[in-house]
């Protein structure tokens, strides 16, 4: 099972805007060996909010052949689930591909990995500063 891990690690604010504005820029998530370090306990869950959580279980569990479908599924407005994807693409937990078959504007969503991991270690907790 392929799993990405969010850990709880002190990193700069500094260093934190720059790498998110480079992947915002490239496209390109600044993701090491599956993983992405997070400075706090807020910014995990900015980067992994309830409603990113719920679409990327979605996106596991149906394997939805675009963004309307997975709207549908969750029963959400197609703006707010379109914004949660693209956050999760952001990231790299999944992957957009369009796909011309059923209807050349519509983007699938493909989740790269099969589970999210926490890692609140203790020690990482205390040089974070938690």
């Amino acid at each position: 099972m392929k799993t990405f891990t969010l850990k709880l690690e002190k990193v700069s604010l500094k260093g934190m805007f720059a790498d998110l504005k480079r992947a915002a820029k490239t496209g390109v998530p600044n993701i090491i060996d599956d993983e992405m370090a997070c400075g706090s306990v807020d910014a995990m869950m900015e980067a992994v909010s309830r409603s990113k959580l719920e679409a990327f279980a979605a996106i596991v569990e149906h394997k939805p052949k675009s963004i309307k479908e997975l709207a549908e599924l969750l029963k959400k407005d197609l703006g707010n689930v379109s914004r949660d994807v693209k956050g999760l693409e952001l990231i790299g937990l999944v992957e957009l591909k369009k796909d011309k078959r059923d209807d050349p504007r519509a983007v699938r969503p493909i989740a790269k990995y099969e589970l999210i991991a926490f890692d609140f270690t203790p020690a990482r907790k205390a040089k974070a500063g938690i």
